[in-house]
């Protein structure tokens, strides 16, 4: 099959590297997830005990919901969107979860 003879490429754009509209959206950070994750390592070391059985849950959940913390940083850091006062009170409260749960990690 013949390559498009107009310079855009596969992509459909000029050649410029700029994503297509459609992925645009796509690639914004969302606190959302990382708190509902948060809140729930919050609740399996609050309920379940931290150096029990129960660490096979939240160990692997907390490590999950920092590298999505980690992930959603860089897309805030590429990006810069504007957060309304919701989602930064969604990412304070990610925040401020993590620290908790790692305060009762280390005071166990």
């Amino acid at each position: 099959m013949a390559a498009p003879e107009d310079g855009t490429g596969e992509s459909g754009t000029a050649g410029t590297g700029a994503p297509e509209s459609g992925t645009a959206d796509a690639e914004k950070p969302s606190w959302y997830l990382t708190s509902l994750l948060v809140a729930i390592v919050c609740a399996v070391l609050r309920f379940g005990g931290v150096w029990s059985w129960w660490a096979l849950l939240w160990a692997p959940l907390l490590l999950f919901t920092v590298a999505l913390g980690v992930h959603d940083w860089r897309l805030m850091a590429r990006h810069r969107p504007r957060l309304g006062a919701y989602e930064w009170f969604v990412l304070v409260t990610a925040h401020l979860g993590v620290a908790v749960a790692g305060a009762r990690i280390v005071t166990g």
